[in-house]
């Protein structure tokens, strides 16, 4: 959130010419840092410039044109509130449930407990929500990650594991584990330093695997 607000606007993200620009630097990265897909992390503050979105619609078009295999994840909250977020969103699904072949997945940052469970009907079910509802598109089931704390508990991992096989989803999103010697954003979120988080996530990996 810091680089939304403190950062606003993106450069790169005020006009076409620049978010191509950008998208043409980005495909290069795969192959300069052996990375195989990017996050589009815009929150409040930037995300909410109303050129940010159809900006970054322009962005993720050109990068497919250059990198068409490169994942591009589109992570947004429970309940969607940022504008490039949704515009994201909106142009990359149908109500049907089809892919624009833009944005890859979108994953729900919650991250306490099993919460992010509550908020999986904004999108995967988003056009059938109440009028003048943001999300007016149905995202595919098996493009939905759900948001997890690094630091949960092996019991809400295991939770968090079962229903995303029993819904069809994507699988889930670690917030955070940090790499030894390496920066901790916030210790009580830090998966690094709890072993009962660590064995939840190597059960999970080995139920989603096997289911």
């Amino acid at each position: 959130m810091y680089f939304s607000i403190q950062y606003n606007p993106w450069h790169w993200l005020t006009s076409k010419e620049a978010a191509e620009a950008m998208a043409e630097k980005v495909a290069t990265w795969p192959d300069l840092y052996n990375c195989d897909g990017i996050d589009l992390d815009i929150e409040e503050g930037a995300g909410s410039k109303p050129e940010a979105g159809p900006n970054m619609i322009h962005f993720i078009k050109k990068l497919r044109e250059l990198k068409p295999d490169i994942i591009i994840g589109q992570p947004t909250y429970g309940y969607p509130q940022v504008q490039s977020e949704i515009d994201v969103i909106n142009a990359s699904w149908n109500t049907d449930a089809t892919s624009n072949n833009l944005a890859d997945s979108v994953g729900i940052m919650v991250y306490e407990g099993t919460e992010a469970l509550r908020y999986v009907n904004n999108y995967a079910k988003g056009s059938e929500q109440w009028e003048g509802f943001p999300i007016q598109v149905n995202v595919a089931t098996d493009a939905i990650l759900l948001g997890c704390k690094g630091s949960s508990s092996s019991a809400s991992i295991k939770t968090m594991a079962q229903e995303a096989v029993q819904q069809n989803l994507l699988g889930i999103m670690v917030w955070y584990v940090s790499v030894q010697e390496g920066l901790q954003y916030e210790e009580s979120y830090d998966g690094s330093i709890s072993p009962d988080s660590q064995q939840g996530y190597i059960n999970a990996l080995e139920y989603m695997k096997t289911h």
